[in-house]
């Protein structure tokens, strides 16, 4: 009975996850910018479309100068964490990277489609022992701004520590050292210029 019940739920979490692809919408070589930015990141394919280059990428934010990278830390605190990690720049490179194309949308302002490189949210939170049934996860940058993910965002969706852009270091103005790559989230939440994460 077991078996039967395990292969059941298997069938239903395969149709789900294909209902979920086959409801994404395949995004045209040349689609328009100004349609792309009243669409739901979530419901879209990007992969058809070109890579912009890093000068055509948006400028949002205050950037934030680092002025000596070897001082610079990551700090990962919270009460949901076995251990609060203090992670420096050669910590980060020093992991596995995640590699991927994502589509970012600011809605109603601009669109940005580029192949962001870096360290996996996962990786980090292992690291961290974080304790699985943790609410939430803030992302604190530099200059104050503050992105917030629920547990279930978190764990449904690629979240990632970028520290490249189309194959070269994270510009200071798209936020070097470390920024957040949200997948099929608003370009809103993508804090630039991470210094804390937090996990309650």
């Amino acid at each position: 009975m077991r078996k039967l019940l395990n292969a059941a739920l298997l069938m239903l979490f395969t149709v789900v996850a294909f209902a979920q692809s086959a409801a994404k919408e395949k995004l045209a070589f040349d689609t328009p910018k100004s349609s792309i930015i009243a669409m739901d990141p979530a419901r879209v394919d990007p992969s058809d479309l070109p890579l912009d280059r890093v000068d055509q990428l948006h400028l949002t934010g205050n950037p934030q100068e680092i002025p000596d990278i070897s001082t610079w830390r990551l700090a990962v605190t919270g009460k949901s964490l076995g251990r609060e990690l203090s992670l420096s720049y050669a910590d980060l490179m020093a992991l596995p990277m995640v590699k991927k194309r994502v589509l970012l949308i600011c809605p109603g302002f601009f669109a940005d489609y580029v192949e962001w490189e870096g360290v996996s949210l996962s990786a980090v939170l292992t690291m961290a022992k974080a304790r699985p049934d943790f609410a939430g996860i803030a992302f604190r940058s530099y200059d104050g701004y503050t992105g917030r993910f629920s547990r279930e965002e978190a764990m449904e969706h690629l979240l990632f520590l970028a520290v490249k852009v189309n194959g070269q270091t994270l510009p200071t103005v798209h936020g070097y050292p470390v920024r957040l790559v949200a997948e099929d989230l608003y370009g809103g939440r993508w804090v630039k210029w991470i210094a804390e994460i937090r996990v309650e």
